[in-house]
């Protein structure tokens, strides 16, 4: 099912076995892409991996506090009233991963249980490495986050100078040319964040792991400008529509408990 421009580097979650068969819909397309992505997508490189941080990281004095944050959007997301509110909680930059559940969430809430789309709000938690994938293509390239992460561009074969799970190659108009969720031309078979997004999607960055992200940068790429100044760049080159929390390990909790929002970790 997903195969948007090819696929690349990076783990994929651990378990995609226990989804529970949905009526009229087939998962014969999500289950391909889950198999093809991990053997495509392969491991994040040791290096990589032993020199990226994680939000575990002693943090620096910059926080946001309550005064300082616009906590308005994810208030009304605490607020708003459905049917269905899901959370997927993400540290791994695997967009592809990413959608393909998300896809599979929403297509089984829409087509399979009868539910409308007004009546489902689905957030995805972005947080550690995963942190990554808000940020947009200049962010990508001025900070070399696919060498850093070891990502790579599935048109070039080299470390990404893009964000490759932002926009849509499928559909760059928004506009698809099946509604079939088996035709691999639906939205549903868009592994983009874009498509995400265009479902109705909600991003969430976290502040404590863009912090971290930016000191990463700063030492790997010997900068001379200070992690806060690295980090508030990074926020200023958001993809559009992200919200941004203080710390998503705190969040968290709020969407389970304030927002009744069902909890699922990949």
């Amino acid at each position: 099912m997903i195969m948007n421009g090819g696929s690349v580097r990076h783990r994929p979650p651990s378990d995609t076995s226990s989804f529970m068969p949905i009526p009229s819909v087939t998962r014969r397309n999500f289950l391909s892409a889950a198999v093809l992505g991990s053997a495509a997508l392969g491991l994040l490189p040791r290096r990589a991996q032993a020199e990226a941080p994680n939000v575990s990281e002693p943090e620096s004095d910059w926080f946001y506090s309550q005064s300082e944050w616009n906590a308005v959007p994810f208030t009304a997301l605490l607020r708003a009233k459905r049917t269905v509110k899901q959370l997927f909680d993400m540290t791994a930059p695997d967009g592809e991963m990413l959608t393909a559940h998300i896809h599979n969430a929403l297509t089984g809430l829409e087509r399979g249980f009868g539910i409308p789309k007004d009546k489902i709000l689905v957030v995805a938690a972005l947080r550690s490495h995963a942190t990554l994938l808000n940020f947009d293509d200049d962010a990508w390239k001025k900070y070399q986050l696919g060498v850093g992460y070891g990502i790579n561009d599935p048109m070039t074969g080299k470390p990404a100078q893009r964000n490759v799970f932002y926009a849509s190659t499928l559909s760059p108009d928004g506009k698809y040319a099946s509604d079939d969720p088996n035709d691999p031309r639906s939205i549903e078979s868009d592994s983009s964040l874009q498509a995400l997004q265009r479902r109705g999607v909600q991003l969430l960055c976290c502040h404590m792991a863009t912090e971290a992200l930016a000191r990463y940068a700063v030492k790997r790429l010997k900068l001379q400008a200070s992690p806060e100044t690295v980090a508030r760049d990074l926020l200023a080159h958001l993809l559009p529509g992200v919200i941004v929390v203080p710390s998503m390990v705190s969040a968290i909790p709020l969407l389970e408990k304030k927002g009744d929002f069902a909890y699922l970790r990949l």
